[in-house]
C-alpha cells in the first residue's frame, strides 16, 4: 500500500519470523553461535529463553539455516502434545516409522534411527518452541530422550525454547533431574535504546530499493518507551506509524505519529 511512497520493495515491519530481517545484534548473534556450539559439541540439553516478541523463533530459524546436511533436525512448534504425540512428531520430522503407536514403539524406532544416524557420522537435534507449555510428562519424556547415547556422546541434542516461565517450570522439584542436565543456557533480552534506532534502520534498509523514511530522535525514544525494546511491539507500532504517515503524505515519523499509533492499536502491552 505505502511501499512506493516510501521507496520500499516490501513492508519492513511484518511480525512473521523472516530470517532476512533478523537484526544482527551482538546478543542475537551470540545466542545463535552458542546454540550452534552446543549442537556441534553434542552437549545434550540446551535452554533458550526470552520474553514474548524478542525474536526467539526467528533466531531458531536462523540457527536451522546454519546447520549442515550432517545434522538431522526436528522442529516442534506445537507444545500441546501428549508424550506419544511428541515422539510421533519427532519421528515424523526425522522420517522414521514406528511399527505401532505405543511409547515403546516410538522410542525403539527413534533409537534405531539415531544409532544408524550416528554410524553415518551424523547427529540430530530436536528444537521445541514454546516449551513452557509442555506438560510435565512431556518434559520428563524429553529428559528420557537425553539418555539415548553411546559411551562417548549424546545421540540427540534437545533445545527447549520458551518464555521466562519455562525457567520457573524447570525449577519445580519434579523436574530437577531435567534441570540438572542443561549444559547450555541462553537468554534473549529486549533491545536497549540505541539498538532500537539501529533495529529500525536495519529493517528499512533490508526492505528498501531507495527508502526515504526518517524517524525523528524523539519518535525513536517514544518507540523505546512504549515497546520496552521488544522487537514485535516495535514492528507493530512502526507498521501503524508508516500507515499514518502515508495518509498524511509525510515521510517523517514524529513522536506524535508514534503516540497516535499506540492509541489506535488493540494491543495493551505497552510500557508506561
Amino acid at each position: 500500500m505505502y511501499e512506493q511512497f516510501f521507496g520500499l520493495a516490501e513492508k519492513p515491519f511484518n511480525v512473521t519470523p523472516d530470517t532476512r530481517y533478523l537484526y544482527p545484534s551482538p546478543q542475537h548473534e551470540g545466542v545463535i553461535s552458542t546454540l550452534y556450539y552446543g549442537i556441534s559439541e553434542r552437549k545434550g540439553f540446551l535452554l533458550f529463553t526470552g520474553e514474548v516478541g524478542t525474536g526467539k523463533t526467528t533466531s531458531v530459524r536462523a540457527l536451522l539455516g546454519k546447520l549442515g546436511d550432517t545434522i538431522s533436525t526436528s522442529l516442534i512448534l506445537n507444545p500441546f502434545l501428549s508424550t506419544v504425540e511428541l515422539l510421533q512428531s519427532i519421528n515424523s520430522d526425522f522420517g522414521c516409522e514406528a511399527p505401532g503407536d505405543s511409547v515403546k514403539d516410538q522410542l525403539d524406532a527413534l533409537n534405531a534411527f539415531l544409532l544408524k544416524n550416528d554410524r553415518s557420522n551424523r547427529s540430530a537435534v530436536v528444537i521445541i518452541d514454546e516449551a513452557q507449555n509442555l506438560s510435565t510428562q512431556a518434559l520428563e519424556m524429553a529428559r528420557l530422550l537425553s539418555n539415548l547415547e553411546t559411551e562417548t556422546h549424546k545421540l540427540l541434542q534437545i533445545i527447549l525454547v520458551g518464555q521466562p516461565e519455562l525457567e520457573e517450570k524447570l525449577a519445580q522439584k519434579e523436574l530437577r533431574q531435567l534441570a540438572q542436565r542443561i549444559q547450555i543456557y541462553c537468554k534473549l533480552n529486549p533491545l536497549d535504546g540505541p539498538e532500537v534506532e539501529k533495529y529500525i534502520q536495519y529493517r528499512i534498509q533490508r526492505a528498501g530499493n531507495n527508502p526515504v523514511i526518517a524517524f525523528e530522535k524523539a519518535a525513536v525514544r517514544e518507540l523505546y518507551k512504549l515497546s520496552g525494546g521488544i522487537p514485535r511491539i516495535i514492528n507493530t507500532l512502526c507498521e501503524l506509524s508508516l500507515l499514518s504517515a502515508y495518509a498524511k503524505e509525510t515521510r517523517v515519523i514524529t513522536r506524535d505519529i508514534i503516540q497516535t499509533a499506540a492509541k489506535e492499536t488493540p494491543l495493551h502491552v505497552y510500557h508506561s
